[in-house]
C-alpha cells in the first residue's frame, strides 16, 4: 500500500470535494475557507523564514511574450491531465 502526502490535492480538498457531492454547501464553504488560510499561514511562515515554494512535481515557468503559465511534470509517473473523480 502506498501511503499519500498530506499536501497532496486529494487530502488537501478532500472534505471539500465530498461535501460539494453531497451538496453541503455550508460545510463546502467552511472547508474552502479552511484550506485557504492554512495556505495564508504556510506563506506568512516561509516569508518570515525567507524561505520560497518551489513545486516538486513540475516546473512551472511563465512567458511575458504571451502572457500564459506553463506547468509541466518532472517526473514520468506524474500524470499530464488531471485525475477525475466519478
Amino acid at each position: 500500500m502506498q501511503s499519500v502526502w498530506t499536501s497532496e490535492s486529494a487530502v488537501v480538498w478532500g472534505e471539500l470535494s465530498e461535501a460539494i457531492m453531497r451538496n453541503e454547501w455550508e460545510k463546502a464553504r467552511a472547508e474552502k475557507e479552511g484550506v485557504e488560510e492554512r495556505e495564508r499561514k504556510m506563506v506568512r511562515e516561509r516569508g518570515v523564514k525567507g524561505e520560497s515554494w518551489v513545486p516538486k512535481n513540475f516546473r512551472v515557468s511563465y512567458s511575458k511574450d504571451t502572457g500564459e503559465w506553463n506547468c509541466s511534470p518532472i517526473h514520468k509517473w506524474v500524470p499530464a491531465a488531471p485525475i477525475i473523480a466519478p
